[in-house]
């Protein structure tokens, strides 16, 4: 990982709030480091739509001062489409994010990988293991190295449970989970204790090795959920997602990396989990 971490970093998904010019992401680093948190990252959700000289300067601004980026692909995409035109779109679209993302100099990026669309979740796994496997070939090519980050979803009718994630790392070399453990709680109904979340690191240190703890892309919100999984992110303290216990649970396993805020009120939430993190001992 960037920067040398040797602990978990909070920050936001996407430009604070409170950033002056909140469609600028180098205003939105700097205020990032103005309000003490210590990572952001990049939304492309609606398209990867940054011209090189902001990019470029996007990254002298993160090594100053010493901000570190992730970032999330395009919502468009779905490696288990119908149609092959947009399965190739949607691998098209994961080599451009991860291009710019690499020039910002981001080196873990996130997307929601597919739809079931009815299918057998192994046929599923069996064309996203595919497609994930043309992107590492054509990234090393490109010589761009960036963790690829599956996100774990938050909705049954995705792609993306927390064994499908594991066992696309222990396939492709560039590929490791994003672990959003508000999505896993929406998903199931469970993982919502701490004796769950520790439960969960240590089947993740044994199926992927000690070095995962070592190096995650953790989102965490509040969220809402019915029986079809999540409905929309809250704030922590609007919603029955026990972060607190999650913190603790990441805290006793000695995690580092990013812990990537997702709630409405973004920098809110992340100066509070980070507070809290922090006074824990």
């Amino acid at each position: 990982m960037p920067f040398g971490l040797d602990r978990l970093l909070f920050g936001t998904a996407g430009v604070p709030n409170s950033t002056p010019k909140r469609s600028n992401p180098i205003d939105g680093i700097r205020q990032i480091a103005k309000l003490g948190l210590e990572c952001m990252q990049l939304e492309f959700a609606h398209g990867v739509r940054m011209k090189e000289e902001v990019s470029s300067s996007l990254r002298k601004e993160s090594y100053e001062l010493q901000i570190p980026l992730t970032s999330h692909g395009p919502y468009y995409i779905n490696l288990n489409a119908r149609e092959q035109d947009k399965i190739d779109s949607s691998v098209e679209r994961i080599i451009q994010t991860a291009k710019i993302s690499d020039m910002c100099g981001a080196e873990s990026m996130t997307f929601h990988a597919a739809f079931y669309m009815k299918d057998s979740p192994y046929d599923v796994f069996d064309l996203v293991e595919k497609s994930l496997n043309v992107i590492e070939e054509r990234l090393n090519r490109l010589d761009i190295e960036i963790e690829l980050r599956p996100e774990l979803t938050g909705k049954t009718s995705q792609f993306g449970s927390l064994e499908e994630l594991v066992s696309l790392a222990k396939s492709i070399n560039s590929c490791l989970p994003c672990l959003d453990f508000s999505h896993l709680f929406a998903r199931t109904g469970r993982y919502n204790s701490y004796e769950e979340f520790y439960g969960v690191l240590e089947a993740l240190k044994t199926d992927l090795g000690a070095n995962i703890l070592n190096n995650m892309h953790i989102h965490i919100s509040g969220i809402s959920s019915n029986a079809k999984g999540d409905l929309k992110h809250l704030n922590l303290n609007e919603s029955d997602f026990n972060w607190k216990d999650l913190l603790r649970a990441l805290k006793k396993w000695g995690c580092r990396g990013y812990v990537i805020c997702n709630s409405p009120n973004l920098e809110i939430d992340a100066a509070m989990m980070k507070e809290y993190y922090y006074s824990l001992q």
